[in-house]
C-alpha cells in the first residue's frame, strides 16, 4: 500500500507542477518589485533549502513590515514558484516577503519540514536588518508557529524552534486535521509523522484542536473560500 500511496503523491505533485506553467503563462510579473530568487539557507546544497525576497523598489530607505511566506500544497506539493505573484502583491503593499522552500512528503516526515522552516527563520532573521525589514513586526503564512512557544511540544517533535519572534499569523486553507475519517485522515499520518506515530510523544499533537498547541499560536487570521475543498477544515479549527 505505501508504495501505491507513493507512486500517488509523486503523480499529484508532478500534475500539479506542470499546471503551474500553463498558469503562470497567463500571468505578469508587477512592476515595482526587486525580486532575488534561490537564496540558500542552509549550506548542504539541497535545492529545497531556498528562498526569495521581494522588496518594493519605492521603499529604498525605509524599514519595513516582514511577511514569511510557507507555500501550502498539503505538505505533498506546491512549490515557492507558486506563490511568486502573491508573494510579489504582498511586497507592492509595503512588506518585505520572504517565501521559503522546504522538504516534502514522501521523501521527509513533518519533523524535517519543521526543521527546515526553522532553519529558515533564522537565516532570515540574520539577515532581515540589512534587508530593511523591521524584527518588531514579523508576520507568517504558515502553521509551524504553534511549535515555537511551546518547549513541551518542540520536544515531543524532536525539532529546535527559531527563535525569530512572529506577531501575527495568516493561515490560507490551511490542512490544520488528519485525525478526521477521511482521505486525508486514512492515508496520510504515517507518513507524515512515521509509522508508529500512535505510540508517539508527539501524538496527541496530531489533533490540532489540543488546547497546548492551541494556546501557542500566535494571533492568527484564518482564510478560505468556497472553492476551497479543506474549507470545512479552517471552519472547524476556527
Amino acid at each position: 500500500m505505501n508504495s501505491v500511496m507513493t507512486k500517488q503523491f509523486y503523480k499529484q505533485r508532478s500534475d500539479f507542477e506542470k499546471s503551474c506553467v500553463t498558469r503562470d503563462e497567463k500571468l505578469t510579473f508587477p512592476d515595482g518589485v526587486d525580486f532575488t530568487e534561490n537564496i540558500a539557507y542552509a549550506d548542504d546544497n539541497e535545492k529545497a533549502h531556498r528562498l526569495d525576497i521581494f522588496r518594493p523598489q519605492n521603499a529604498k530607505d525605509t524599514m519595513l513590515p516582514v511577511i514569511i511566506n510557507v507555500h501550502g500544497g498539503g505538505l505533498l506539493l506546491g512549490n515557492k514558484e507558486f506563490n511568486r505573484y502573491f508573494c510579489a502583491l504582498l511586497c507592492k503593499k509595503g512588506f518585505l516577503v520572504y517565501s521559503i522552500e522546504y522538504r516534502l512528503v514522501p521523501d521527509c516526515m513533518i519533523f524535517d519540514q519543521l526543521r527546515d522552516v526553522f532553519a529558515a527563520m533564522d537565516f532570515i532573521k540574520k539577515r532581515v536588518k540589512p534587508d530593511g525589514g523591521d524584527l518588531s513586526h514579523v508576520y507568517m503564512v504558515g502553521y509551524a508557529n504553534a511549535i515555537q512557544y511551546s518547549y513541551k511540544i518542540a520536544k515531543a517533535a524532536g525539532v529546535k524552534p527559531s527563535d525569530l519572534h512572529v506577531s501575527a499569523l495568516g493561515l490560507i486553507s490551511g490542512m490544520f486535521y488528519t485525525t478526521k475519517f477521511d482521505k486525508i485522515g486514512l492515508f496520510l499520518p504515517k507518513f507524515l509523522y512515521g509509522k508508529n506515530y500512535k505510540k508517539t510523544p508527539f501524538f496527541k499533537y496530531v489533533n490540532p484542536e489540543n488546547k497546548e498547541l492551541v494556546n501557542s499560536l500566535a494571533p492568527a487570521w484564518l482564510v478560505t473560500s468556497h472553492n476551497d475543498y479543506l474549507r470545512k477544515y479552517t471552519i472547524n479549527f476556527e
